[in-house]
Parts: structure tokens; sequence; C-alpha cells
């Protein structure tokens, strides 16, 4: 695999309504963040690693990190609940653009998804340049219960299928697999960012497998993280 620079990009912004200082809020005795800083640093594949962050508290920790930068404040108005991935990323790569250095790909690490793990990272980016995809989400299959040419929708009182097919399958095993997005990992060619886009051009997906399945966009998520930290300690323990 030829030599690309790739730049890791954490975007961590103070505000949360659902979850009101989530980045930094401990989970299982660590910041949110903390999970993304730690495996983004064992990555043996990127090359710088950024926090986007409008939070003083978040930028002083980052900065207390060897080998994670956090040089700038994002600017307030791209850090609003709804504020676009693409903007926050264009900001940090735009920042680094005017200090003279420019990146081949990017690498969207959420905080969110902390158990996101070094080698998934790795890999999919072996998985990116392989393929010479423009853009890379990792992906996991959707149950069968929840296949959408099962779906459901009502109209008034009636129940009618969403997606209407002609022959549509009746026993599970006849269903095409579907992948949603796991929200762990988005790759991209930086030259992507040329044309307004986050994900496009040749886009591919990288099947996660690994357990748990976490990511956290409400406090309901956020208690069920907590118990699988609980429990995955518990097992350590026992280990041990």
């Amino acid at each position: 695999m030829d030599s690309k620079s790739i730049l890791a990009i954490i975007p961590a912004r103070k505000g949360s309504k659902e979850i009101p200082g989530k980045n930094m809020r401990l989970l299982a005795g660590k910041p949110l963040i903390q999970y993304s800083i730690e495996s983004a640093l064992a990555s043996e594949l990127l090359t710088r690693i950024v926090v986007s962050s409008d939070c003083a508290e978040t930028i002083a920790f980052a900065k207390s990190w060897e080998g994670v930068e956090a040089p700038f404040v994002r600017p307030s108005e791209l850090a609003a609940d709804d504020t676009p991935s693409l903007e926050v990323v264009k900001h940090a790569v735009n920042y680094f653009k005017e200090q003279q250095t420019e990146f081949d790909y990017i690498c969207l690490l959420q905080p969110t998804s902390p158990c996101r793990t070094w080698d998934l990272i790795d890999r999919a980016l072996a998985h990116m340049m392989e393929t010479d995809a423009d853009s890379l989400v990792t992906i996991r299959k959707i149950p069968e219960k929840y296949h959408p040419l099962w779906a459901l929708g009502v109209t008034g009182n009636a129940l009618q299928r969403v997606v209407q097919h002609e022959d549509m399958p009746t026993r599970r095993q006849e269903l095409p697999d579907t992948f949603c997005r796991d929200g762990k990992i988005y790759l991209l060619k930086t030259t992507l960012l040329d044309k307004d886009l986050l994900m496009g051009g040749k886009m591919v997906g990288y099947e996660d497998k690994s357990l748990p399945d976490i990511n956290i966009n409400t406090s309901e998520d956020w208690e069920l993280a907590v118990i699988f930290f609980k429990i995955w300690r518990k097992q350590q323990s026992n280990v041990s």
C-alpha cells in the first residue's frame, strides 16, 4: 500500500441537547472523547490527529495527549445542533491548507462510537485504498426482522408496505442483505470536498461485525453504554 497522508478529525463540540457535556462526560471513568483519541493514536496508518472543538475544556484535554492536536477553536457558527459534518471537516482541512499542509485522505472519527478499535480504522483504510474508493463508511448488516422490504407504514388506520416489490420475499432466507451505517468510521479522499461531499463518488462499505454496536446519540444510548462497560469490566476482572 502506497504511503498516503491521512488526517484524522475527531469532532467534539461543547453543546448537546440530549446529553449535556457529552464528549467530556465520564463513561467508565474516562471522558467519552478519550476512547476515540486512544484508538486513533494506536492506528499505524493515520498521519495526524486533530480534535475540532469549540469547548476550552475539550481543547485542553486534547492537547494533553502527545500526538493529538487542537490548534484552533471551532467557530460558534460551526458548532450548532444542525451544523453538517461536512462543514466541520472542511473547516479543519482549510486550517491546515493555510499552514501549507494538505492530506490525501480524511478519517472522521465521531466520539459517539467509544467501542471503535484501532485495527478497525486501519482495516477500513486499507480497504479504501485497495479499492481506490472516493469514500467509505463502516456498515452493519440489518437484521431480517428490520429488513426494509418488510417495513410497514401507517396511513390513517391502515398498514401498508413501505416498499412495493413485485416479487416480495416471504421467507427471511430469501431476503437480500441490506446494511446501515454504524457511525464508527467515515473515510474520504480530500478531493471529494471540492464537490461539497462527505460521502459520494465511488463509495464502498466496510462491514463491521464487532460487538457491541454502540453509537451514543440519546440518553438511552448512554445508559446502554454504561451497562455494557460495567459488564465488560466484570468479565475482565474475572479473567484476571
